[in-house]
């Protein structure tokens, strides 16, 4: 077992960029900082757990996880599943009205209920049990409502049609030449589903697809044109959001590689891009999975050093999510409950071994432990408040700052494949209002074994080493509150996107609309999808000013992509941007690839 862990893991990272070898990080506890509108880290969007309040098997460790580490739920396959029984007929919305008055008494007798219940919860159904070719999408419509409407005590507020669907699509015929047609009827089935609910049930957000695969880029962006564009196009106007799954690894199928950084911002920015083009606002995120999955982990014995490997994940991506707060609303980590169903999986579990993402695992002598994915609950226990003003120097170094009351917490993240030596610099004498501070570490071994550690005391002077892949939270005792001043950070959008690269041609992109000032930052963010030998460093000019494009981006090179595809942020001087309309003119030396969005970040000091 450990020795295809050991391959997937020295495949993953082999080919990781060697940047700078140092970051500084400068923090201001005196600016509060907003995103859009949002300034609050509301836990409830980015702590929960892959279960819900009608789960059982968690019910023993309730104080545990829910009380002392604020875990919240976050999914569950409780759905409609209107061919459950059947696959050849919709059943009647009688019986869907039985179904959900049953449906309803089980998750009141849960033993989570009473005190957990809560309506901010994702449903959804496997494919298989929502779906089927040549039915009738408006009774399977009708049936949906009638259970949703009798089956929740409290009604959740998320609604995934499907899970991961167009992966099934070959499921209903002979070749895959065929899927194209099956994946347009299951966005039809959308549609008219997400239609119909939002009438009859306003208190639920009907969204897809819940994309387990979205390399965008795949064959010249064909993967986009024929998944998420398609979809956005046929059942956009009706999704209140755009579900996607983001996994390092390999999720189901696609090349093996990592999301982690630049990938996945360059996925949700493509995806953000496209609304903005296509309804003139930003519908928002909802990321009901990520974390790291590969083939060949199933009815394997546990492994620490693969919940290693999950750990990183999780934080490299939360990161990353927590700077999008104005247009997301839901993000889970791939962690379950006990996962007893897996043990009764002979056929993909014969030795009756745990589910590898289980936060509790049942031992051969019928024992229950914590696995070591308790530890990211566990880093991120208490951080709450409103953010404040924090940058990294190095693109490699995710940074995130939150007040609360008397409390700050500073998360720092190394997605770099070596230690990377971080300083940190406070702004405005903000260091004067820390009295002591205790230093949260999560890492792994050389042996690849999760360690969490605490140093109290910590003298916060001095420089930090992350380790590759370390997430540390520096917890600070203040004496008092001291936001004094803000700063507002908004995103706009061009309308044009998904532009050929021609050498020496220049694309321009225009953006409306803009807020800015003379205090504050500004950065260009550049999606590309291109060959590895080709440039990722053009040509920029905004509103007739020169921009130096770096050399580094957040995350590895994508060697082990077929081509690189990633976000690149660009920073400039804010006095180059002006209010209302600004121009962007890009220009490579050579042929190929695209430029998939271009996003104008300012973040402005008021």
């Amino acid at each position: 077992m450990y020795s295809k862990i050991t391959v997937i893991l020295f495949f993953s990272f082999v080919s990781l960029a060697s940047f700078s070898q140092e970051a500084k990080v400068t923090i201001d506890l005196s600016m509060q900082k907003f995103i859009g509108a949002e300034s609050e880290l509301k836990r409830e969007k980015y702590f929960n757990i892959h279960s819900s309040f009608s789960s059982w098997d968690l019910a023993s460790h309730a104080d545990v996880l829910f009380d002392q580490l604020d875990i919240n739920f976050g999914r569950t396959f409780g759905g409609p599943s209107p061919f459950q029984k059947s696959k050849t007929q919709v059943p009647k919305p009688s019986e869907a009205k039985a179904r959900g008055i049953n449906t309803a008494k089980h998750w009141k007798n849960a033993p989570l209920f009473k005190k957990y219940k809560t309506n901010d919860l994702i449903i959804t159904d496997h494919p298989a049990n929502a779906f089927q070719l040549n039915m009738d999408y408006e009774k399977i419509a009708a049936y949906n409502v009638e259970y949703l409407k009798n089956a929740f005590p409290i009604m959740p507020k998320y609604y995934e049609v499907m899970n991961e669907p167009f992966v099934h699509s070959k499921d209903y015929v002979k070749t895959w030449a065929e899927t194209d047609a099956v994946i347009l009827e299951m966005t039809k089935l959308h549609k008219v589903i997400a239609d119909k609910i939002h009438a009859e049930i306003p208190d639920i957000m009907v969204g897809g697809y819940s994309s387990a695969w979205p390399e965008v880029d795949r064959k010249n962006f064909d993967h986009w044109n024929t998944r998420m564009k398609s979809f956005m196009d046929t059942a956009g106007e009706s999704m209140k959001f755009f579900a996607t799954h983001l996994y390092d690894g390999r999720n189901v199928t696609g090349n093996y590689n990592y999301r982690s950084g630049s990938n996945s911002e360059a996925i949700l920015d493509l995806i953000e891009t496209y609304s903005y083009k296509k309804w003139g606002i930003v519908k928002p995120h909802l990321i009901s999975e990520y974390g790291y999955t590969s083939k060949g982990l199933l009815g394997k014995p546990h492994s620490p050093e693969l919940n290693g490997v999950c750990l990183k994940s999780y934080n490299n991506i939360l990161m990353s999510l927590l700077d999008k707060p104005d247009r997301l609303l839901k993000s889970i980590p791939f962690i379950v409950g006990e996962g007893n169903w897996f043990y009764k999986d002979k056929k993909k579990n014969p030795d009756g071994h745990p589910y590898p993402w289980v936060i509790v695992k049942k031992n051969k002598d019928g024992v229950k432990e914590f696995t070591d994915l308790k530890k990211f609950y566990e880093l991120w226990k208490g951080v709450s408040g409103k953010r404040v003003d924090v940058i990294s120097s190095n693109p490699d170094i995710q940074v995130n700052a939150f007040i609360q009351e008397k409390k700050a917490y500073i998360a720092l993240n190394n997605l770099h494949d070596k230690a990377l030596n971080t300083t940190l610099a406070f702004l405005r004498k903000s260091k004067e209002y820390i009295q002591s501070s205790t230093l949260r570490r999560l890492y792994t071994t050389d042996a690849g074994i999760p360690k969490l550690v605490y140093f109290t005391d910590y003298d916060f002077t001095k420089d930090i080493v992350l380790k590759s892949g370390e997430t540390v939270i520096l917890e600070c005792n203040l004496t008092e509150t001291p936001l004094k001043s803000k700063i507002t950070e908004n995103n706009y959008y061009s309308k044009t996107y998904l532009q050929k690269v021609e050498a020496k041609k220049t694309i321009q992109f225009t953006i409306d609309n803009v807020t800015t000032g003379k205090k504050g930052r500004a950065a260009i963010k550049m999606g590309i999808g291109r060959a590895h030998d080709l440039s990722k460093k053009p040509q920029i000019v905004i509103n007739g000013k020169p921009v130096e494009v770096p050399e580094n981006w957040a995350g590895y090179d994508q060697k082990s992509r077929e081509q690189f595809f990633g976000v690149i942020n660009i920073p400039f001087n804010i006095r180059h941007t002006i209010k209302g309309e600004n121009k962007i003119d890009i220009t490579f030396p050579d042929t190929g690839g695209h430029v998939s969005s271009v996003i104008l970040n300012i973040e402005k000091i008021e």
